[in-house]
């Protein structure tokens, strides 16, 4: 992992706007603009750009918060909050000192954040420069409101030049559409979708269709790129509304008799290999219990939804939710018809029966097959994190999909879903809390293929995470557990390829190494003696002694908790177990006694996750006559058996303590 940038900028912070440009990293942060090396974060060029606002208010100052290229062109827009004062201005993408036009927008309407953390969606620019987000459009009172997916138009001068930002269509302000009922109030995330002819974006809000209590949901909203507005003197949808959205309910839950939903989406991810797929992330709220999943969706799978579901509407206050028999207008909106002719009689038809749909979209386990399919769990449950981003790198040797998902604990997780897909496996996870920085939340993400790297960007730093590091595996053993689909054994080391020595989802890959050591994956360090048991001395003690070491994510164990001894039956034993920080001993306390009077053959059968050993001991049955001797000569022999027997136990416990001082243990005494 790189960290960056240097410490000549380091006091610039908020580092919440990424974006890569001819292989280079442009950041936006606290009142600067630079660009980095993608190699290693050195920095290629800077601009500081202070607030021009007398700083009122609390975070006043100017946080970039826009930063886009320009459509065939070498020039970019930035746009920063400025004290809630917003603006954008047109910067050189080789040059960032030249400033080649500025302007300010509207304080009263604004598709640029007004605040450091307004939660906005991406902007959708078309090849008509005609721009698309969803945001909080108004500052009312020093507070952000009027959630709403607005269409604008970016306006040149006759240079080319942007100067400035004209907004041509927003959503109509109505519970219906957009539900402003919070907090908490609608949040947009990751960057709106276009497909076929239309502009999708997902967010959260409270759900105006749950009658009995106040329950956010995540919702995929659609508008026609074409939508030209109501109609000039509506009393219903003016020619200044967005008059194609449509929403529904995108859900990610975990089944069974009471599914277990995560309703608060917090980012998505568009595939560029297949424009259909789309992987989102979802986190419970806080300050509840941490929980968090991963659910994968089909573009195409939403476009049929949102052409063949019926709508969902609510006859009057206080009733349940039901759905629509008859669609309220025909064609459905998202066939895009000419909205500017309909009559206010259809447009109070749309907004009480045509603005949600009444059913929802659920997470496709086989999100990469063209079918609609039915319901299935998430692709990853964690519990414990909130996550708040994701990529994902496809299409990895064995073509296996790797997910990277920042958390708000500061950490990357790198995951993939096993060939199955019954489970994911987490294969590391990467921490940024440098510096003495406790839990730096991830704020955003970017997937770099020509860098073969993660670029995550937070309110102290901007890192680089590499898709692999296979070379740090200095053994085929610690290679092939690593189990990271970038990884594998190839002439004598750890490399980034498929062609090598690799199993993903084989528990044991290790077995497969030329340095595997059975006998150093599971020891026995002390091993029962073959004994005789006198058949002519009632109860006579025969104790035995096993000790046996082994990795603790082993999981060492007695197979079936059993001594066997055929023909006799199975012998008692009593079990001890000693953890340290990465090794676990077993000691079994055997209990030989018994009125049997046969001889036994016995075995013991320990097992690791992927080593099973057998260790075999006899008691033979002495059947010769008991000694007839004087009682002098019996307490002398007496008191030599209990010698024997104090020293067998003394010499165990010294071997156990050994074992506790060679592995430092907190405590030897749990070994005695």
């Amino acid at each position: 992992m790189t960290y960056g940038p240097n410490a000549s900028v380091i006091d610039g912070k908020y580092y919440r706007t990424l974006v890569l440009i001819n292989d280079q990293l442009f950041v936006g942060g606290k009142a600067q603009l630079f660009s980095v090396d993608t190699a290693d974060l050195t920095m290629l060029d800077y601009v500081s750009i202070p607030t021009t606002v007398a700083q009122t208010c609390d975070y006043c100052n100017n946080y970039i918060r826009v930063i886009h290229p320009l459509l065939n062109s070498s020039v970019l827009l930035e746009c920063g909050t400025n004290s809630k004062h917003p603006y954008c201005q047109q910067r050189s993408i080789g040059n960032l000192s030249d400033v080649e036009s500025r302007f300010s927008l509207s304080t009263s309407e604004s598709i640029v954040p007004f605040t450091h953390n307004q939660n906005s969606s991406g902007w959708f620019l078309t090849e008509d420069l005609d721009l698309f987000v969803g945001t909080k459009l108004e500052l009312v009172a020093g507070s952000l409101a009027r959630p709403a997916i607005v269409k604008s138009m970016l306006q040149n001068d006759s240079s080319q030049n942007v100067v400035g930002i004209e907004v041509q269509l927003k959503t109509k302000n109505d519970a219906s559409v957009l539900s402003n009922n919070g907090p908490p109030h609608p949040e947009f995330v990751g960057d709106p979708i276009n497909y076929n002819g239309h502009v999708y974006f997902f967010f959260r809000e409270i759900a105006t269709e749950f009658v009995n209590e106040r329950v956010v949901y995540s919702r995929v909203a659609v508008v026609c790129q074409n939508d030209t507005g109501g109609r000039a003197f509506s009393n219903v949808l003016l020619d200044t509304n967005l008059a194609t959205f449509t929403k529904t309910r995108l859900t990610c839950f975990i089944q069974g008799d009471e599914p277990y939903h995560y309703n608060e989406i917090q980012d998505i991810y568009q595939s560029p290999h297949d424009i259909n797929v789309i992987f989102a992330v979802f986190a419970t709220r806080a300050p509840g219990l941490a929980s968090s999943a991963v659910c994968a969706y089909r573009m195409d799978d939403i476009e049929l939804l949102f052409k063949e579901s019926k709508f969902t509407h609510q006859e009057s206050d206080g009733m349940l939710w039901t759905s629509v028999n008859m669609d309220p207008t025909d064609p459905r909106l998202v066939m895009c018809p000419d909205t500017s002719g309909f009559s206010d009689v259809e447009f109070v038809a749309i907004l009480g029966n045509g603005q949600i749909l009444y059913t929802a979209d659920a997470n496709n386990l086989h999100y990469e097959n063209p079918i609609t399919s039915t319901p299935s769990n998430p692709l990853l449950v964690i519990d414990g994190e909130r996550f708040s981003q994701i990529v994902v790198d496809e299409n990895v040797f064995s073509s296996t999909d790797v997910m990277f998902i920042g958390t708000e604990n500061g950490t990357v997780l790198k995951a993939y879903l096993n060939g199955d897909r019954s489970e994911a496996r987490v294969v590391e996870e990467i921490s940024l809390n440098t510096n003495d920085h406790v839990k730096t939340p991830v704020l955003t993400m970017l997937l770099s293929d020509s860098a073969q790297a993660v670029f995550v960007g937070t309110d102290h730093g901007i890192y680089k995470i590499p898709f692999q590091h296979c070379q740090d595996y200095a053994t085929c053993q610690s290679c092939l557990d690593a189990r990271d689909p970038y990884c594998s054994w190839k002439n004598e080391e750890c490399v980034h390829s498929g062609d090598g020595l690799q199993a993903l989802e084989d528990n044991c890959a290790r077995k497969m190494c030329p340095d595997f050591n059975a006998d150093s994956e599971l020891m026995v360090k002390t091993r029962p003696s073959n004994l005789f048991r006198s058949l002519n001395i009632t109860n006579q003690p025969l104790n035995m002694y096993l000790v046996a070491q082994a990795d603790v994510k082993e999981n060492l164990l007695v197979v079936d908790d059993e001594i066997r001894c055929p023909p006799c039956a199975s012998l008692p034993y009593t079990e001890h177990r000693s953890i340290s920080s990465s090794q676990e001993f077993l000691m079994l306390l055997i209990n030989g006694s018994s009125t049997e009077n046969m001889n036994c053959s016995c075995s013991i059968v320990l097992a690791t996750e992927c080593v099973t050993k057998t260790i075999n001991f006899t008691i033979t049955a002495d059947n010769s006559p008991r000694l007839n001797l004087a009682a002098e000569y019996m307490d002398v022999l007496s008191k030599y058996d209990n010698d024997i027997s104090k020293y067998e136990q003394k010499l165990n416990k010294w071997i156990q303590k050994k074992y506790c001082m060679q592995d430092e243990l907190n405590s030897c005494e749990r070994c005695l």
